[in-house]
């Protein structure tokens, strides 16, 4: 199989491993992101649906914000960013590894729970990269994995992650609860979603929903109905299946459905990127049909948002 006979971003992925491909796939859809790799291998995913691993380094003060900008002009190849932060004594190399990884992982459960759409291909771009990379198959494993454990009563993860939780009145005053999970419970305030907790504390996505359901497990938080909001990452639906006394949503209610009735997601046409070293544009074949009508990551889970 090629590139061009792919018909979802797992089996691009896959394909680009086995051509050893370094570029820069671009995937549209809500969020949407940017996959960079290098020799076949995944050193970086950048979405605005998670916060990428400078956002980790810099929101909690891990690195300082001269610190960095004192790095990034004495060495303006990103891509080599991570060694001299190492040799800086800034960070220590199994920490960026860490850091570096877990943010591919998390943007890509991002963009998995968001409605798909297609992608295309272009030169590579500089970034701070993960330092040995990551295979597709993993990061499809994990994804899916990821997606089957936020999928519960509440709802799918995409519903999950545009609600506003509040706080339950003198929750924070409870013992007993985790500094981790006491940091998240602070900023819980009936207008954040997980995205933007997560970009608050500089945290994954991922981790952030994780805790929330464990907080609403305590009865620390509950999940409020909130008009939604068309277009916006960050919009929480009325009330999820199951929790308070909202209405129920269906496959039709949901936002994902709604932005496909508005309009169709966009359609790619010729003279986009292209791959490295020619003139021609790579994109998804076009007997896919509309990018509304597949599933950028299937991985068989319940909401039609499936894994990476």
């Amino acid at each position: 199989m090629t590139t061009t006979e792919a018909r979802n971003l797992p089996a691009l992925l896959q394909s680009l491993h086995a051509e050893g491909f370094s570029g820069t796939v671009r995937v549209s859809g809500s969020p949407g992101g940017t996959i960079h790799l290098r020799d076949g291998l995944i050193g970086a995913v950048e979405t605005p649906g998670a916060p990428t691993a400078t956002s980790v380094l810099l929101t909690p003060g891990r690195i300082g914000d001269e610190a960095w900008l004192a790095a990034c002009a004495a060495e303006r190849d990103t891509d080599r960013l991570g060694g001299y932060l190492v040799a800086a004594g800034l960070l220590g190399a199994a920490e960026l590894e860490i850091v570096c990884t877990a943010a591919v992982f998390d943007a890509a459960f991002a963009m998995a729970i968001g409605p798909p759409g297609g992608w295309t291909l272009s030169d590579p771009e500089p970034t701070l990269l993960a330092g040995s990379g990551v295979e597709p198959r993993r990061l499809t494993e994990e994804t899916t994995r990821r997606i089957m454990r936020l999928s519960g009563p509440w709802g799918a993860p995409g519903e999950l992650a545009r609600v506003r939780p509040t706080p339950v009145p003198d929750a924070g005053l409870r013992r007993g609860i985790s500094d981790r999970h006491r940091s998240v419970l602070s900023a819980v305030n009936g207008r954040r979603t997980a995205r933007d907790m997560a970009f608050t504390l500089g945290r994954g996505l991922y981790a952030i929903m994780l805790d929330l359901t464990r907080l609403e497990a305590q009865e620390l938080i509950r999940w409020e109905a909130v008009a939604a909001s068309e277009g916006r990452p960050s919009t929480a639906p009325r009330a999820l299946p199951g929790r308070g006394d909202g209405d129920v949503l269906t496959s039709a209610d949901t936002p994902a459905a709604s932005a496909a009735k508005a309009a169709p997601l966009p359609r790619r046409t010729p003279g986009g990127a292209s791959w490295p070293g020619n003139g021609q544009t790579r994109e998804n074949p076009p007997e896919q049909g509309p990018a509304e009508e597949r599933d950028t990551f299937p991985a068989g889970t319940n909401g039609g948002h499936g894994g990476l």
